[in-house]
């Protein structure tokens, strides 16, 4: 099934949604593309609520290492999971820990404003709620450099924000 990455360098926010039976080989290659892509400095919100990940601890590791590949400092990881699920998540959390904040989710808002309380703390400790800190909705497309890739087996779709809009 496929799996959806979107990074935006504006935000510094890298979001991946993945739907329906994933195999190791789509979760690899999601990896890799973020280790190719230089992100892990980046924020990240993994939404794996609607997928179904079958992976072994030698895998999750594996993942682990691949993602190591960048040697900048790794940014905040937030993973949502459907209730009762989420196995995975929880091992990737557990394994890379001493790497940088990550954390479990059952809300993709909750997610959003964790990540948002990292990003912009002094939002946070000025009154403001972590929700507040977290990009509009209208802002979340201001990003002329957001891109998107669709991952589905070995097959990749590349697109740009003004390939979206035209």
């Amino acid at each position: 099934m496929p799996v959806y990455v979107e990074t935006s360098p504006l935000h510094r926010l890298v979001t991946v949604v993945a739907r329906g039976k994933l195999t190791s080989d789509e979760v690899r290659g999601t990896a890799q593309e973020l280790a190719d892509a230089r992100v892990r400095r980046f924020a990240k919100i993994v939404e794996v609520a609607g997928a179904y990940l079958d992976l072994e601890p030698q895998d999750i590791a594996h993942l682990a290492q691949i993602l190591r590949g960048d040697p900048d400092k790794r940014g905040p990881i937030a993973f949502v999971v459907a209730p009762g699920r989420g196995e995975f998540a929880r091992q990737f959390a557990e394994l890379t820990a001493q790497e940088g904040p990550v954390d479990v989710f059952y809300k993709l808002q909750d997610a959003r404003a964790w990540i948002a309380s990292i990003q912009h703390p002094d939002r946070a400790a000025s009154g403001g709620s972590a929700a507040q800190a977290a990009p509009s909705q209208e802002d979340r497309w201001s990003d002329p450099d957001r891109r998107g890739t669709m991952i589905r087996g070995r097959q990749r779709r590349e697109f740009t924000t003004r390939g979206l809009l035209g």
